[in-house]
């Protein structure tokens, strides 16, 4: 229940603070003098979007005190965002003028589409398009499924629904051609063969490359060994022979000179030496020798790998990933029509649980729809239309599915006996549909779902004996719930436990709109006001105070 209501700086309302308890509370006016700003700011806290700066540069501020102790749904709610409470909760909003706002429960931030959840659990709120929206299937729907209070029915279908269609989306999705189908298995098939027969490793191709140029560095070993091997051994032109023919030269001067012996001893050294590193340059070679072919295979290998990479993927392990699934693909439209028959299977499974689901959403509201046409009509006989009657038609659609069913609903009405059932729209003025519009929101809020509840001139278009009506049901209905209530009614304004008056003063630079709480005198001379010029000022008020009394006269 809405305790406090305070507002700063919010369009024409400089400040207000407004102490709310169970009751009957109105707001009057002149027109256009703000009575909807204290709704608007209302409607600011629970999320709505509204056009709250002032116009200068300080922010708007709306703050609003809740007890929760009876609302199960706003406690669990704030559990479920960790929201910490002492059976009240204090929202506020912050409009800057830069279009910013900031939205805190409790001192937390909280997004706009919070405050519009916890919203709903703490204020049944009407203004004055709803009488509109009643006429619309949809609104009769919800309000159905509201009063039935089939919320998990009404989910379980609407899953079961997507559920039904997401299947269904994926069996369309499969429907190909067989020309379409062969051409996917030849494709599949070129790549499986084509990476198979590669017979690729994963991280074959560095190892390859690293292969290579070890090749590389051995071939240019060999190469220069070989030079070296053809310089020491070309028969007689190579190193060794001819160190041989020089020793032997010197050798044929021994004796002749000391110098001559040492000189072939040194060449006889030479010539071992040289044959012993040609012997070691022979070995070495032979080691070093491999596979002539081998380094044209791996260019080769390389070259093949390159070519698969364009298509498959950068790497080994990348083609080797497109390999399964290019096989899983391959097995699939291989045996697609087998999915196709698995597919279908499925879309007839979830379809037979959608139309079951459907059913005991159907049956359901068929039962509520039976209990509701009878609340709503006893109460519409309560607002002066004693011949009034409500028929709520629940017609099973067999070949109309929704995620709502496959229900059509529909309001039908008469206000007159002898007049035929018709639809709300067709037939109801725009008395007829307020009184309707409150006729609903009273047994809705039998169900007690939430303590307050604001209407914005719920009396539009009813005046005389239905006003009175309408004013009493506002009565009573304050005896249990907090009920806030526009109004230019005399008599919903007299039935008030709590009256404001709602005044806005002008000068040259700028109106501003108070709300002004009234006591019994006010309360005559406002009353008064609001029953008309037409009567003599002391005749109004006499009514008036006449009015006033026979409500208090009343049990509260």
């Amino acid at each position: 229940m809405l305790q406090e209501l305070y507002v700063r700086n919010f369009v024409l309302i400089d400040e207000l603070r407004l102490q709310l308890d169970r009751g009957l509370h109105v707001l009057t006016g002149e027109t256009g003098a703000g009575k909807s700003l204290v709704l608007d700011a209302t409607r600011a806290i629970l999320g709505g979007r509204v056009a709250a700066h002032a116009g200068n540069a300080d922010p708007s501020l709306v703050e609003a005190v809740f007890d929760i102790q009876n609302s199960d749904a706003a406690q669990r709610l704030l559990a479920s965002w960790g929201i910490d409470h002492a059976g009240e909760i204090v929202i506020a909003r912050t409009f800057y003028a830069n279009g910013r706002t900031q939205n805190r429960v409790n001192g937390r931030s909280v997004t706009v589409q919070m405050l519009r959840e916890l919203g709903h659990t703490l204020v049944e709120l009407q203004d004055q398009h709803e009488s509109v929206e009643l006429m619309t299937a949809a609104y009769q729907r919800r309000l159905l499924d509201l009063y039935g209070q089939h919320e998990d029915l009404v989910a379980a279908c609407a899953e079961a629904y997507r559920a039904w269609q997401d299947a269904l989306a994926e069996w369309r999705s499969a429907q190909v051609s067989e020309r379409e189908r062969a051409q996917q298995i030849d494709l599949y098939a070129l790549q499986v063969r084509e990476l198979e027969e590669a017979r690729l490793q994963p991280g074959e191709e560095d190892a390859l490359r690293e292969e290579r140029e070890r090749l590389k560095r051995e071939q240019h070993m060999a190469e220069a060994l070989q030079q070296i091997a053809a310089s020491l051994d070309d028969g007689a032109t190579g190193a060794i022979a001819r160190l041989h023919d020089a020793w032997r030269v010197a050798s044929s001067l021994s004796g002749a000179s000391r110098h001559a012996d040492e000189i072939a001893k040194l060449l006889e050294t030479a010539r071992v030496h040289a044959e012993e590193a040609s012997f070691t340059l022979h070995r070495l070679l032979s080691r070093i020798a491999g596979d002539p072919g081998r380094l044209e295979e791996i260019e080769e290998r390389l070259a093949l790998i390159r070519r698969l990479s364009r298509k498959y993927g950068a790497t080994t392990a990348e083609m080797l990933a497109h390999l399964e699934r290019a096989r899983a693909q391959l097995e699939a439209w291989m045996k697609h029509e087998d999915r196709l028959a698995s597919l279908e299977a499925e879309v007839e499974r979830r379809e037979a649980r959608y139309r079951d689901a459907a059913k005991r959403l159907h049956e359901a509201r068929v039962r509520a729809a039976s209990s509701l046409s009878d609340a709503i009509s006893k109460s519409l006989q309560r607002l002066s239309m004693a011949h009034a009657l409500c028929e709520i038609e629940v017609a099973w659609r067999e070949h109309a599915p929704s995620e709502h069913g496959l229900d059509e609903i529909r309001f039908l009405f008469r206000a007159n006996p002898g007049q035929p059932l018709m639809p709300l729209q067709k037939v109801a003025s725009g008395g007829e549909l307020s009184r309707m519009l409150l006729a609903v929101k009273v047994v809705i809020a039998n169900l007690e779902r939430t303590d307050t509840l604001i209407f914005d001139e719920i009396d539009q278009g009813v005046s005389g004996e239905a006003a009175l009506r309408v004013a009493e049901m506002l009565r009573e209905l304050g005896q249990d719930k907090q009920v806030i209530c526009v109004t230019h009614a005399p008599q919903v304004a007299a039935a008030g436990h709590v009256h404001y008056l709602v005044v806005k003063r002008a000068d040259a630079n700028r109106a501003t709109s108070r709300v002004e709480w009234l006591d019994d005198a006010s309360r005559i001379e406002e009353v008064a006001r609001l029953l008309g010029s037409d009567l003599s000022d002391e005749t109004a008020r006499m009514h008036a105070r006449a009015l006033l009394e026979s409500f208090r006269s009343q049990s509260t």
